[in-house]
């Protein structure tokens, strides 16, 4: 058995221990009062006075905008489904004919036939796609101008803090909080004209 090598500088005599330690202890109280935030840098929390809740489902629901919006996404998925469907009836039918021609003739005919399947899955994935997108724009255009609503009703209110109301997240709320009908009506009175010319476009 072969025993390491001896090294000198791994023993230490107790004069260098003492030392060592002496400047480990100095370097972890100079640390530690460094890391120490001052007093002076911690800020006040403000007191929540008045506040509110905006239930945005309703508004994305009940809205002129959101009404028009939702039934265009509606129509556009129905014409896209209907499409869809139109090409997987036609690859049924090729595949129940693959079935009955001869061998010969379904090894011409398979690698159509998979391309074709293909096609169908790639178009299927495109168009959930393009129907989640749309949506999210949707969504993500109404919230801005609810958002804005939003800021101009609490400055009116004296509203510290306006919340969005959502039963994973609020349990429970006094009457009188919930401010999404009053929201809903300046987002109609607001944006209903400018959505029906998008719409007649």
């Amino acid at each position: 058995m072969r025993l390491a090598r001896f090294q000198p500088n791994t023993l230490r005599s107790p004069k260098a221990t003492i030392l060592r330690s002496a400047c480990l202890a100095l370097a972890m109280g100079v640390g530690v009062g460094a890391y120490t935030a001052p007093q002076s840098a911690v800020a006040a929390v403000p007191s929540v006075k008045k506040m509110a809740m905006v239930d945005m489902q309703r508004v994305l629901n009940e809205t002129t905008a959101g009404k028009a919006a939702r039934k265009k996404l509606e129509s556009e998925g129905k014409a896209k489904a209907a499409k869809f469907d139109k090409k997987r009836a036609e690859l049924e039918a090729a595949f129940a004919k693959f079935q009955k021609m001869a061998p010969a003739a379904q090894a011409r005919e398979q690698e159509k036939l998979q391309r074709d399947q293909l096609e169908l899955q790639n178009f299927y994935t495109t168009m959930q796609q393009g129907l989640m997108e749309d949506e999210a724009k949707m969504t993500e255009r109404i919230y801005k101008n609810s958002s804005a609503i939003v800021k101009d009703l609490a400055a009116e209110l004296g509203l510290d803090l306006v919340l969005v109301r959502d039963p994973m997240t609020v349990i429970f709320s006094k009457e009188g909080l919930d401010i999404s009908s009053e929201v809903i009506k300046r987002y109609n009175s607001k944006h209903s004209k400018r959505s029906s010319k998008k719409s007649s476009k």
